[in-house]
């Protein structure tokens, strides 16, 4: 059979999705498919969205493929074989005062569209599963979980000469709390600063460094205090040591479809504190210190807490890498790849 798949996620400038599909496609490589050829299908010049969509994936899709995989929310009007789609989340459909109007009105009416007119539809997370189906009216069966996935020869604990070695790079020099992640309102930046506000009382050298692009207007950055330290984009080669080097990696998210920087994180050894959103019970419980969704002063008591206990802090850090070794990219690619069997055979 024949698979082609939409790549145009893997162009610049790169979100979430390409992690995903990055994953998928090392995946892919590593398991058994002698039956199976995959295409990455390319745009031929520069990123066009709606366009790319409307026009050249639709041809794209009548080119012979047994089935067409879209590896963000929506395929196009009318595709020539059948198609998945994977939908991380619907957020947009849950929560839409979270998210900026131009981002907003596409997806709130595509995410819907697409999934009806899928085939199947795959996503990482049960509590996502039961809501695309809600939310987009489709049948729940038509949702499959295909997980995600770490990879572990990048993502793992580093020594302590590459964890000072990117300290003295990156001018690290103060015990530093982490959150990673595009900066948006969602991602409870406002949560953090004001938990670090509260914990600077007792330990007055702390910082909260921050890494990802701002994606969205955060009030909370507009006249940031000085120990606030705005990494931007950080190269993957340097993450485990930023990770496990802060004092403690901060997911105080309100809202998310699986959260791969936090599955990172506990990979390379990392105390996480994280909110006790839906998909956050479901996956990390066991390896990360809990506080309630949108209160900054169960943040600052959680963090705390691993501030001041070691015990807690050396269980979490062994915690970590043993639940990511549960999530493996080629396992999430054997789980497509039968998928996408069943849908060629229809």
């Amino acid at each position: 059979m024949r698979i082609g798949i939409d790549g145009k996620p893997l162009l610049p400038p790169r979100a979430g999705v390409a992690r995903y599909l990055e994953g998928l496609l090392a995946g892919w490589a590593a398991v058994s498919h002698a039956d199976a050829e995959l295409d990455v299908v390319m745009p031929a010049g520069p990123r066009r969205t709606l366009p790319w969509v409307l026009w050249e994936l639709q041809r794209a899709t009548a080119r012979g493929y047994s089935v067409f995989h879209f590896p963000f929310y929506y395929p196009p009007l009318a595709p020539r074989c059948p198609v998945t789609v994977a939908i991380h989340d619907v957020l947009v459909l849950e929560h839409p005062e979270w998210f900026p109007r131009p981002f907003l009105n596409p997806l709130r009416r595509l995410a819907p569209r697409g999934a009806r007119l899928a085939a199947a539809v795959v996503t990482g997370s049960r509590c996502v599963a039961d809501a695309i189906a809600e939310r987009c009216n489709v049948p729940r069966e038509r949702v499959h979980l295909t997980g995600y996935g770490v990879d572990r020869a990048k993502f793992a604990p580093p020594s302590s000469e590459r964890r000072a070695d990117v300290r003295q790079r990156l001018s690290l020099s103060k015990p530093y709390l982490l959150q990673l992640g595009a900066l948006e309102p969602r991602r409870g930046v406002d949560l953090a600063l004001a938990a670090v506000t509260s914990l600077r009382e007792r330990t007055s050298d702390l910082e909260l460094v921050l890494v990802g692009a701002l994606r969205a207007h955060v009030p909370a950055l507009d006249q940031p205090p000085a120990w606030v330290r705005r990494l931007g984009f950080v190269e993957d080669g340097d993450l485990p040591a930023l990770y496990a080097g802060a004092e403690a990696v901060l997911a105080p998210s309100r809202g998310e479809g699986f959260n791969l920087p936090l599955l990172e994180a506990l990979a390379c050894g990392a105390v996480a504190v994280a909110s006790d959103i839906p998909v956050h019970r479901e996956h990390f419980t066991q390896a990360v210190e809990p506080f309630t969704s949108g209160d900054a002063e169960a943040l600052a008591a959680a963090t705390l807490t691993v501030l001041e206990d070691s015990a807690r802090a050396a269980a979490l850090r062994a915690a970590g890498p043993e639940l990511a070794a549960g999530f493996d990219w080629s396992d999430v690619a054997r789980r497509h790849l039968d998928l996408w069997r069943q849908v060629g055979r229809r």
